[in-house]
């Protein structure tokens, strides 16, 4: 998940509208994470200690969203294998500007870096250590949702561009939208809508071609001249493109547009606060973020204990969760949440099974072309 969703606006210790106490006290488990279930971390981190890694250099995020990352899974990391968790922060681009800076002198510095799923291009993965199937990291397997491993990395913050709508538009008693081919019907479901223009085109050009019936199993190679032309048939009712996560929200809270493309934890801060937002995952382009081993990492072993680890304690995951209005890849967490969070969390196996990935080989080849042929379009 991009960490600009975490923004600095972050609603803390709530889940659509509730504190993680009030949670607590109410019976849903969440809270202060329970102790951990014996794991299979326990021999990566003897592994590390018996190397002499007593720290792990960590380039995530930073703010709000770091002090939940640090308080749920950095500090527990740490007293429960004495081993110190040094935080950096930067942008996704900063850090992979950055690692690229250290690798090209043979000096990196960090161990564990976070990114985008999506930025898992050869010049990027070249920078990481590559971990197959993730067989050294048995928590992963044992603990994560379908696909948590991805060759390079491990997922943690996931989420989605699902289609959000005001109910108010929309009342009940009358159909709803539900996918992307009803963004499209403006006769139907009539209002302004939003796109995003957020550097990753490929996620409207998802939603146009599922729009035009192409089913997600068959998006990639994505058809761009089929893309293109029924992006062109929505362009006069998009009003707003939408260029950050707080824009966004705002939209909807001002009531310039009724339907648009939305991070799904924006979409669900904006149910925390009261607006009568509908949201569906059918069709919803995968937002996550991984965490990965550096090549050369000056603390290995200690880097692959943080990243099994990740995967333990599903109570901190569940809270984790409440506070970030996300999710995470444990999928363990889903039974601590609360029934209304369950039901929209995406790793509900009802909500994944319907979140289409990008496909990042094709990506990694296609998109120079795909950002400048949208620019050219969007400028049109």
């Amino acid at each position: 998940m991009r960490q600009g969703k975490v923004g600095r606006d972050l609603p803390r210790r709530r889940v659509l509208g509730l504190s993680a106490n009030a949670l607590l006290a109410m019976g849903f488990g969440i809270g202060l994470p329970g102790a951990r279930a014996a794991s299979g971390f326990d021999q990566l981190a003897e592994r590390a200690r018996a190397a002499g890694e007593h720290r792990v250099t960590v380039a995530g995020g930073t703010g709000a969203y770091g002090e939940l990352v640090k308080e749920h899974f950095f500090d527990p990391f740490t007293k429960a294998t004495g081993i110190d968790v040094v935080a950096m922060g930067g942008s996704y681009g900063e850090k992979l500007a950055k690692l690229k800076a250290m690798a090209s002198i043979g000096r990196v510095e960090w161990d564990v870096i976070t990114l985008s799923a999506d930025m898992l291009a050869p010049d990027v993965t070249d920078l990481l250590r590559g971990l197959g199937d993730c067989a050294s990291l048995p928590d992963v397997g044992r603990h994560g949702v379908d696909g948590a491993c991805v060759g390079h990395g491990v997922l943690f913050d996931i989420g989605g561009g699902l289609l959000a709508f005001d109910r108010r538009s929309f009342p009940d008693g009358q159909r709803q939208p539900s996918d992307w081919a009803d963004l499209w019907d403006v006769e139907a479901f009539p209002g302004p809508r939003a796109l995003p223009n957020i550097g990753a085109p490929w996620w409207p050009l998802m939603a146009a071609l599922q729009a035009d019936g192409v089913s997600s199993e068959e998006l990639f190679p994505l058809d761009l001249d089929r893309a293109f032309a029924k992006l062109d048939e929505i362009k006069p009712h998009v009003t707003v493109w939408w260029r950050s996560g707080d824009q966004s929200q705002q939209i909807f809270r001002t009531g310039e547009v009724v339907m648009a493309m939305l991070f799904s934890g924006r979409a669900f801060r904006l149910r925390a606060e009261g607006l009568p937002l509908g949201s569906t995952w059918r069709g919803a382009v995968l937002d996550a973020a991984l965490w990965a081993l550096t090549q050369g990492a000056p603390h290995p072993n200690a880097g692959l204990a943080l990243l099994d680890f990740i995967y333990t304690r599903p109570k901190a995951h569940a809270a984790f969760a409440a506070e970030s209005f996300g999710a995470t890849a444990q999928r363990e967490a889903l039974d601590f949440l609360p029934s209304e969070a369950r039901q929209a969390s995406v790793i509900n196996p009802a909500n994944w099974s319907q979140v289409v990935g990008v496909d990042r080989d094709w990506l990694a080849v296609n998109r120079e072309t795909v950002v400048q042929r949208w620019n050219v379009w969007l400028a049109s």
